[in-house]
């Protein structure tokens, strides 16, 4: 098959003037009625504000003015009603708007950032132009442009000619140090389906990135991070509520892995990032100097390889359908290269024009669908053909070559061991033998003394169930404890001297009893137990209360049981 046969073309706006950034673009099930539209974040012109434009099979349906440029749009669901419609949140400036139905719905601002005591006595006390531009100008080169007000930056990007002329316009202006978003993308919560509730995550001018509750967009204390440098690319993976993992990169070229509380740098880049795409056991970075860079979770390079024009944009292809995933590099001689996870060039489709920004996923009803945005202001909207073929070899050679393996010559040194082998089998085998026996033995002395020493896991047969009552902030959790043993015969026996221990983050929850003690327990009878549970917390979040089931007079649990406690009704 041919490479230029495997896409279709759906629609082309060559008049579409839509000038945006690679996080801009998304698609969604906007009225829940299985057709997806198109999302894009136009940053506009000088002269035309930016939009957010919504399109519909090859026509525009509805546009939305904003109020600043956009950072990037990200669909995502927020709540449990029915039917299931997400919503659009568009990061821009210090605010992050939340739009349902394309109305707005929601907006988040970011506090601003506290103002530097020099920077403040400086505009107070200057004397002279030339004076405050001088003062401000030693003030950067020791704190950095990003930590003076904007105000501040303004001033010194201007000619001298045209700063007394700012100055006057701006004479009883207030300094203000605003908190800006700089990435954004989204976190499922506690399912992986496509229309889970997730959280929004944010990376902020500050060097810090956080985690946004669904309900509230409060941010979430426990999960924020604290970076050495602005983060700029964002790549989320995994699940809030179990186990998940924040890959990001930052304006100097550092890859940084962040989790729940924490974060590591894993290494630094040679060159500033273009984007960069988390997988699961991989991370594909790509740079300004051309190259595509595939590291693992741990930090080691797997496979580096040079695109023939500098990459403008990085994008993850995942075909469900086939179990495959690629990665699509738009580049600036109009080309978008698709490349395997192991680096390999499988497909390239041309355009006329620099590539912007590209994204790949469902639109309308076509599940395999790449929305290309050019430089020029260019739409382009192709579909994957049902029967494209990305395997490199029968691309290369064709579906009926045959191609012959590439065998390795004997060498001198596997003929002899060849011949040793041969010659002392026996031997080979019975020395193999006595180091099996002794591995054995080691293992089974080690077992008894784990016994002897009470280092093994505790064996019992209990069972635990739990149960939430009540909508807050008073709640009732119910705890059923169960002796699963035989009933009777040989091994029949009760459990006696358990107590369930409550394990709970005070910011969150008071828990009455703390501590309750289990009578015997005899088998297949389940005893219950209720505890008083107040929300203490005044924005009505949820956290996690462990139930531990202990053994009086031993330190190591029986069993450890997570219970979600649901969102608490706030009481105004």
């Amino acid at each position: 098959m041919e490479r230029h046969e495997m896409w279709l073309d759906a629609f082309s706006d060559t008049q579409a003037t839509i000038y945006t950034f690679p996080n801009c673009v998304a698609t969604a099930d906007l009225a829940g009625d299985g057709d997806y539209r198109l999302i894009i974040a136009d940053i506009g012109t000088g002269t035309i504000p930016s939009k957010l434009k919504i399109y519909k099979g090859t026509g525009l349906q509805s546009e939305v003015t904003l109020q600043d440029v956009p950072t990037a749009v990200a669909p995502m669901f927020i709540d449990n009603d029915s039917p299931r419609l997400p919503v659009i949140t568009v990061g821009t400036s210090e605010y992050i708007y939340v739009y349902k139905n394309l109305r707005p719905f929601f907006r988040a601002v970011l506090p601003p950032l506290q103002i530097n005591s020099v920077e403040r006595d400086i505009w107070g006390q200057y004397d002279s132009e030339e004076t405050l531009f001088e003062l401000l100008k030693n003030l950067r080169s020791q704190i950095g442009m990003s930590a003076l007000t904007l105000k501040s930056q303004h001033l010194l990007t201007l000619p001298q000619h045209e700063r007394h002329s700012f100055l006057e316009a701006h004479k009883g202006t207030p300094l203000v140090r605003k908190n800006i978003v700089t990435c954004l993308s989204t976190l499922r919560k506690s399912h992986n389906e496509d229309d889970a509730l997730a959280c929004l995550v944010i990376g902020t001018e500050n060097c810090e990135i956080f985690v946004l509750h669904p309900e509230t967009f409060t941010p979430i204390d426990e999960a924020k991070l604290t970076l050495t440098d602005v983060p700029v690319f964002l790549s989320t993976a995994g699940l809030f509520d179990i186990d998940y993992t924040l890959t990001c990169t930052t304006r100097s070229g550092q890859l940084l892995i962040g989790r729940r509380g924490w974060v590591s740098p894993l290494l630094s880049l040679s060159k500033p990032p273009v984007g960069v795409v988390c997988l699961d056991t991989s991370i594909i970075v790509a740079l300004m100097d051309a190259t595509i860079n595939c590291y693992s979770d741990k930090g080691s390079r797997l496979w580096t390889i040079s695109a023939v024009s500098p990459i403008t944009c990085l994008h993850r292809v995942q075909l469900r359908q086939r179990n495959l995933e690629l990665v699509a590099v738009g580049l600036h001689n109009g080309h978008v290269s698709l490349y395997t996870l192991s680096g390999e060039c499988t497909d390239t489709i041309s355009f006329n024009e620099p590539i912007s920004a590209l994204y790949f996923g469902q639109y309308g009803r076509e599940c395999n669908s790449m929305v290309c945005v050019t430089q020029g202001g260019s739409l382009h909207v192709k579909i994957l053909k049902r029967s494209a073929d990305f395997t490199p070899e029968l691309k290369e050679k064709g579906a009926g070559a045959m191609t012959k393996l590439q065998i390795p010559k004997k060498t001198k040194l596997f003929v002899d061991q060849t011949m040793r082998e041969r010659e002392n089998s026996i031997v080979m085998h019975r020395a193999f033998q006595r180091d099996a026996f002794r591995m054995k033995l080691a293992t089974a002395r080690t077992l008894v003394h784990v016994l002897n020493t009470k280092q093994s896991p505790i064996q019992e047969s209990v069972k635990l169930s739990a149960e939430v009552l009540g909508l807050g902030p008073s709640f009732v959790v119910r705890i059923g404890v169960m002796n699963i043993g035989p009933k009777s015969g040989v091994g029949s026996t009760g459990i006696s001297d358990l107590a369930l221990f409550f394990h709970w983050n005070d910011k969150f929850y008071d828990v009455s009893p703390p501590i309750i003690h289990v009578p015997f327990l005899v088998p297949s009878v389940e005893v219950k137990f209720q505890a008083k549970v107040e929300s203490i917390n005044p924005n009505g979040l949820a956290d996690v209360i462990r139930v531990i089931v202990l053994r009086k007079k031993q330190a190591q649990p029986i069993l450890v049981a997570m219970i979600n406690m649901p969102p608490s009704e706030v009481v105004f």
